[in-house]
């Protein structure tokens, strides 16, 4: 981004609040194991005793101004991922043939397309995101740089990744924070339909304490 805003447009970047970038990580490991995919089901160093691609993301995304509470403000992000890791970010519906259908080593997901919807004046602040996101009640994200220890337990190779529908996040005041949904489930489109996908509401509820 640096560049860019160093550029002929330059200036134009900056106003526009959008950013693009992103990361490559991989990594190997050794095992006992010598079949393919013989780690499994350990996640995420599934293939045994080779270096992997685990992840090329490239992030196109526009941050909507909720530090204020007076106008309209929007925001998108559009999140692609290849790599191993794919596998388990799929969801399906989203070129999900590739792992659910040819079960391919490396393969490609648009992991997070969604927009965001922000009146700082409702409330202390209310933003309504709609599209594929990141589950809320998530115990961490398997992106690279919110993913700490390249090894993790069986819960994370099953833990829901994405729902696709609509998060309503409203701030009530200094302490209070509430969150309610609508999506088709976890880890599914919804136009894949029944049994698959099935209307699932979520709520959140958050207390900050004064000291933080």
């Amino acid at each position: 981004m640096i560049a860019l805003y160093t550029g002929e447009n330059g200036k134009w970047w900056e106003n526009s609040r959008m950013k693009i970038y992103g990361w490559i990580n991989g990594g190997f490991n050794l095992s006992t194991s010598d079949r393919h995919f013989g780690n499994a089901p350990a996640a995420y160093y599934i293939q045994p005793n080779s270096v992997q691609l685990d992840q090329a993301a490239v992030y196109v995304e526009r941050a909507p101004d909720t530090v204020q509470n007076s106008h309209f403000d929007w925001g998108f992000r559009f999140t692609q991922l290849y790599g191993l890791d794919y596998r388990f970010t799929t969801a399906k519906g989203y070129l999900s043939q590739q792992l659910l259908g040819s079960n391919k080593q490396y393969g490609y997901d648009p992991v997070m397309a969604y927009v965001d919807l922000y009146w700082g004046q409702v409330a202390q602040g209310m933003n309504i995101r709609v599209g594929r996101y990141i589950s809320l009640p998530d115990i961490e994200a398997q992106l690279a740089p919110d993913n700490y220890t390249y090894s993790h337990s069986l819960l994370y190779t099953y833990d829901a990744y994405t729902q696709t529908g609509i998060n309503i996040t409203t701030r009530f005041s200094d302490h209070w924070m509430v969150q309610v949904g609508l999506s088709a489930g976890n880890d599914v489109a919804p136009w894949v339909g029944e049994p698959n996908a099935k209307p699932t509401f979520n709520a959140c509820v958050g207390y900050t304490w004064q000291a933080g």
